[in-house]
C-alpha cells in the first residue's frame, strides 16, 4: 500500500504533519489510560506537552509518524524517533547519531489502535511504514517497548526480546 492510498473499507494510511500533532496527543492520552487504568496525573499539561513535542519534531523530521484515518478520524498512529529522539545506543563502540547513514538505533513509538479498529491490519500497516523509513535512512536496529497484547505483532515482524525492551536489526 501506498502512502495517502485510500483502501476499499475507507481506511487511508499517511504521513503525519505537524498539524496532527493535537490528535497524535488525543491518542497518546487514549494509549495511557488503558495501560496506566485510568490516565496520567495532569492530564491537560502532559496534552499540551505532547502537543509540542509532536509538532517540534515531526517539523523538524527528527519524529516521523504514521496514521490511519477513516473519514476525519485518526483511529491509528505509530512513530519512529531518530536523532535527539531516539534512544542511546546500546552497544559501546562509537556511532554516528540516529537517523544518519549506518547509525546505530531508532526507536518506534506510540503505536496505537483504537480498541474498535483492532484486528483489522491497520497496526501492522502502520509498523511496517516506521520499519520502511528506518531502512531509507541507514538505521542499523529499532526498538521498542512493547505492550504484552503488541508482542505477537513485533515477533512476527522479526523483533526479539532483549532486556525489557524489542529489538529489530536492520543490518
Amino acid at each position: 500500500m501506498k502512502a495517502g492510498t485510500v483502501l476499499p473499507d475507507g481506511i487511508l494510511f499517511r504521513r503525519a504533519l505537524p498539524g496532527d500533532a493535537p490528535c497524535l496527543a488525543q491518542l497518546r492520552l487514549d494509549f495511557m489510560r488503558l495501560v496506566k487504568n485510568g490516565g496520567q496525573h495532569d492530564e491537560e499539561a502532559w496534552r499540551t506537552e505532547l502537543e509540542e513535542l509532536f509538532s517540534r519534531d515531526l517539523d523538524r523530521g527528527s519524529l516521523v509518524c504514521w496514521v490511519c484515518a477513516v473519514g476525519n478520524r485518526l483511529v491509528g498512529a505509530s512513530g519512529v524517533a531518530f536523532g535527539d529522539r531516539a534512544p542511546a545506543p546500546v552497544r559501546a563502540a562509537p556511532v554516528r547519531g540516529a537517523g544518519e547513514a549506518g547509525s546505530s538505533e531508532a526507536l518506534i513509538l506510540n503505536m496505537y489502535t483504537v480498541p474498535e479498529y483492532r484486528r483489522r491490519g491497520i497496526a501492522g500497516a502502520l509498523l511496517d511504514r516506521c520499519i520502511g523509513e528506518a531502512r531509507t535512512r541507514g538505521v542499523g536496529r529499532l526498538r521498542l517497548q512493547p505492550t504484552e497484547e503488541g508482542r505477537r505483532l513485533y515477533e512476527g515482524r522479526g523483533f526479539r526480546t532483549l532486556g525489557e525492551d524489542m529489538v529489530l536489526d536492520l543490518a
